[in-house]
C-alpha cells in the first residue's frame, strides 16, 4: 500500500475514534443528568429503574448533602425512603437534623414544622435499622417535650397539616424511647410506631409518604427553603 494512502487510511481511523469517543461522553453525560437532576422527586419514573443500586444512591446522597444540593438529595434518599427503608429514612432524618433543608411548597417553612417532619421520617427510621437508633436523643430531646404545646405533622384531605398537642406524659415518651431503642425485628418496630400513632406523635407512614409525594412532586429548587435560624 502507498505511504500517502496509509496516512490516509491512519487519519481516517483517528477521526472515527475521536468521534466515537465524543458521543460516548455526550451519552455518559445525559444518563447522569436524567438520572439525578431531570428525576421526579417521588421515585415513580427514573429514579426507579435500576441504573443506580441502592448502595449507590446512599453514596450519591451522602455526597450530595455535603455538597449542599438540596434537591439531588431529595431526588435520590427519598425513592427508598417512600418505600420504608430504614437506612435511607435514618439518612434522611440525620441530615435534617444537621441543617438539609425540608421541600416546600411556599417559604413558609417554620421551625416546628421541619422539626414536626423528622420526628415523622425518623421514628419510622429508628423502627426498621439500627442506624436510626442515633437519632433517638434528637426526637427526645427533654426541652422539645417539656413545654407547653408541641407542633406533630398530621395529614388532612392528603396533604401534609400541622396539628398542636399537649405533650405526652412523661412516661409514655420514656416507654417509646425504649421501645424504638430495643426493636430488632419488623414487628417490634411496628409496634412502635403503632404506640407513636396513638400518641399522636406521628401519621401512618403510608399517608405520610403518598402526601409528601405531592409535595416533591411540585417541587422546585427555590422551594427548598433554609431553616430561620
Amino acid at each position: 500500500m502507498p505511504l500517502t494512502e496509509r496516512f490516509s487510511w491512519q487519519k481516517t481511523i483517528e477521526a472515527a475514534a475521536t468521534s466515537a469517543r465524543f458521543v460516548v461522553k455526550v451519552c455518559c453525560g445525559l444518563l447522569v443528568f436524567f438520572l439525578v437532576c431531570g428525576c421526579d422527586l417521588t421515585g415513580k419514573s427514573s429514579l426507579m429503574q435500576p441504573s443506580l443500586t441502592r448502595e449507590e444512591r446512599l453514596k450519591f446522597a451522602l455526597d450530595s448533602f455535603y455538597k449542599s444540593q438540596c434537591k439531588k438529595q431529595w431526588a435520590v434518599l427519598w425513592p427508598l425512603a417512600r418505600e420504608g427503608d430504614g437506612e435511607a429514612l435514618s439518612e434522611l432524618a440525620f441530615e435534617l437534623e444537621l441543617g438539609l433543608k425540608m421541600p416546600a411548597s411556599d417559604s413558609d417553612m417554620k421551625g416546628d414544622w421541619h422539626d414536626a417532619n423528622v420526628i415523622v421520617i425518623a421514628i419510622n427510621g429508628a423502627s426498621k435499622h439500627p442506624d436510626g437508633k442515633r437519632n433517638l436523643n434528637y426526637v427526645f430531646d427533654p426541652a422539645r417535650w417539656n413545654k407547653g404545646d408541641v407542633t406533630v405533622v398530621s395529614i388532612r384531605s392528603g396533604s401534609i397539616s400541622y396539628s398542636s398537642i399537649k405533650p405526652p406524659p412523661p412516661a409514655s415518651m420514656t416507654k417509646l424511647k425504649d421501645c424504638l431503642s430495643q426493636a430488632n425485628s419488623p414487628a417490634a418496630g411496628d409496634r412502635c410506631v403503632a404506640q407513636a400513632i396513638e400518641l399522636g406523635l406521628v401519621p401512618s407512614f403510608s399517608e405520610y409518604s403518598k402526601a409528601m409525594d405531592a409535595v416533591l412532586a411540585t417541587y422546585r429548587p427555590e422551594s427548598c427553603t433554609p431553616r430561620p435560624w
